[in-house]
C-alpha cells in the first residue's frame, strides 16, 4: 500500500524537474502531461476521484494548447479517461460528451487505434440501460483489438459482452463469451508460465558454469534458490493444470445447458412469433387509427395516444408533471413523426406558433437543440 503514495510523490518530483530539462516548450508541455496521467491513473487506483480530475484536468488545459495531428494518442485518451472519471461518478451526460469527442477527433485524423474507448462508449450503454447499443460498441472494439494483437485486452472484453447478454437476458450468448474470456485467460496465463519456464532454464545454465567456482556457501544459495524456483513453476502448473480441468467440465457442463436453452429458446420462439404476429396487427391498426385521428384533429386523438401509447405520456411527465393536455398532444404528433409544417396544417395554427410552441417543449424538457424530437421522444419511452 505504500508503494503507491511514493510513486505519487516521485512523479510529483519528477513534476517540479520540468522546467529544469534543457527542451524546447512543447516537449516540456508532452512530459507533463505524460506524468500528469501517470499520476491521474495512480490516484484512480486509490479510489480518490477528486485528486483523478484535478490531473485529469490539468492534462486537457495542456493538451488543448499542443498540436492535434502530433499528439493525437494522448489527446484521445486523456479525453477516454475523463469520460471514464465521468461515467465513474455518475454522469453519464458528461461521460458521453468526452467520449464522443474521442471518437470525433480519432476519425477527423483517421486515427485507428478506438479499442479502448469503443470499450468505455460500451460501459457507458450499459450504465444507460441501453444494452443492445453496448455490443455493439463491444464488438467494434473487439474487432480493434484483435487486428491489432493486443490479446490481454480481449478476456475483459469477452467478460463485458457476457454481462451485456446477461442484462438481455440471452442465457445462450451470455455463456458463450464467458467460456470464451475464460478460455483466452488460461491460455494467457500458459504463455505466461512458458516464459518462466524459459526464463528459469536460462538462469539454470547460467549458473551452472559458476557451481565449480563458488565455495560451499555460495553453492549452497543458489542451489536453494534452484530448488525454490523449480518448485514454484511446479506450483504454478500444477494450478494452471487443476483450472483447465476445471474449465473443461464447466464447458461441459455448459454445453449441456446450451443445448437445453436452445430447445427452450425454440419453443418460446415459436410462441413469441404467434403471438408478435398477433400484436403487430393490432399496433398497426391502432397507429392508422391515431394517424387518422391526427390528420383530422379530432378531439379524441389524445385519448386514444394515450390508450396505446401510455409509457410515453408517463415517461414525459416524469419530466415535467406540470404540462398541459395541449403540450402533451403536441408531444404525441411529434412521437408519431409529424413535422412542424404538417403539425401547424393539420391543427390550423400557424407555422411560427408551432415553432413557438416546439421550443418551448424543448425548454421545459430540456431537449438539446441538435436533437430529433422523434428519436428523442422514442427513445425516452425505451428508457422507461
Amino acid at each position: 500500500m505504500k508503494l503507491l503514495p511514493n510513486a505519487i510523490s516521485e512523479s510529483k518530483k519528477a513534476l517540479e524537474t520540468i522546467p529544469e530539462l534543457k527542451k524546447d516548450e512543447t516537449e516540456k508541455k508532452f512530459a507533463q502531461t505524460l506524468i500528469n496521467e501517470n499520476i491521474a491513473l495512480i490516484y484512480r487506483s486509490m479510489e480518490k476521484p477528486d485528486s483523478t480530475f484535478y490531473y485529469l484536468n490539468e492534462n486537457q488545459l495542456i493538451l488543448e494548447t499542443l498540436e492535434t495531428q502530433k499528439y493525437l494518442s494522448s489527446i484521445i485518451n486523456n479525453y477516454v479517461e475523463l469520460g471514464n472519471y465521468y461515467l465513474s461518478t455518475h454522469d453519464p451526460k458528461a461521460a458521453r460528451s468526452f467520449l464522443s469527442k474521442a471518437i470525433n477527433t480519432a476519425k477527423t485524423h483517421n486515427y485507428p487505434f478506438l479499442s479502448h474507448t469503443f470499450r468505455s462508449y460500451g460501459d457507458l450503454m450499459i450504465y444507460n440501460k441501453e444494452n443492445d447499443s453496448a455490443i455493439i460498441y463491444y464488438k467494434k472494439a473487439l474487432e480493434i483489438s484483435e487486428q491489432t494483437k493486443l490479446k490481454s485486452e480481449i478476456p475483459p472484453i469477452y467478460q463485458k459482452m457476457s454481462n451485456a447478454y446477461h442484462l438481455l437476458g440471452n442465457k445462450v450468448l451470455e455463456e458463450k463469451y464467458k467460456l470464451r474470456s475464460l478460455e483466452l485467460q488460461n491460455n494467457l496465463k500458459s504463455e505466461m508460465l512458458s516464459a518462466s519456464s524459459l526464463i528459469i532454464n536460462s538462469i539454470l545454465s547460467d549458473q551452472k558454469d559458476e557451481f565449480t567456482k563458488k565455495d560451499a556457501k555460495a553453492n549452497y544459495t543458489i542451489i536453494t534458490i534452484t530448488v525454490a524456483a523449480i518448485v514454484l513453476f511446479v506450483t504454478l502448473w500444477l494450478l494452471y493444470r487443476r483450472k483447465v480441468k476445471k474449465f473443461k467440465h464447466l464447458k461441459k457442463i455448459s454445453s449441456q445447458k446450451e443445448k437445453m436453452l436452445i430447445q427452450q429458446k425454440e419453443e418460446i420462439t415459436l410462441r413469441y412469433r404467434e403471438d408478435t404476429r398477433n400484436l403487430e396487427q393490432k399496433i398497426n391498426q391502432s397507429f392508422d387509427d391515431i394517424f387518422a385521428l391526427a390528420k383530422s384533429n379530432n378531439p379524441e386523438f389524445f385519448t386514444r395516444f394515450q390508450e396505446v401509447y401510455p409509457e410515453v405520456i408517463s415517461a414525459i411527465l416524469s419530466i415535467d408533471s406540470k404540462l398541459r393536455i395541449s403540450e402533451l398532444t403536441l408531444c404525441a404528433y411529434f412521437f408519431l413523426g409529424f413535422t412542424t409544417k404538417e403539425i401547424a396544417l393539420y391543427t390550423f395554427k400557424s407555422i411560427n406558433t408551432v415553432r413557438n410552441r416546439r421550443q418551448n417543449l424543448r425548454n421545459k424538457l430540456q431537449i438539446p437543440a441538435d436533437e430529433d424530437l422523434e428519436l428523442w421522444f422514442k427513445t425516452l419511452s425505451r428508457k422507461n
